[in-house]
């Protein structure tokens, strides 16, 4: 049950009161999205593909080293 859709909880325009609208701020603690972008995806969609490109060229995909799934980067933003 919501603690703010009360009808004390609302001014005589109907709107919800000022002090019960909450304000969401940024999380510092994370890594920002346009940095794990450039530095965490990208470079895994390029190895992807130039495995990819290799094996359709005709190279043995026994002799290639495939990407790992789930590696964490060596440089980190923070």
């Amino acid at each position: 049950m919501s603690t703010t859709n009360k009808a004390q909880d609302r001014g005589p325009d109907g709107k919800l009161l000022r002090k019960y609208r909450r304000t969401y701020t940024p999380n510092f603690a994370s890594t920002p999205r346009w940095w794990r972008k450039l530095f965490m995806t990208r470079p895994r969609w390029r190895e992807n593909r130039r495995a990819c490109k290799r094996v359709l060229r005709g190279v043995d995909p026994d002799s290639l080293i495939l990407p790992l799934g789930n590696c964490k980067p060596h440089k980190y933003y923070w």
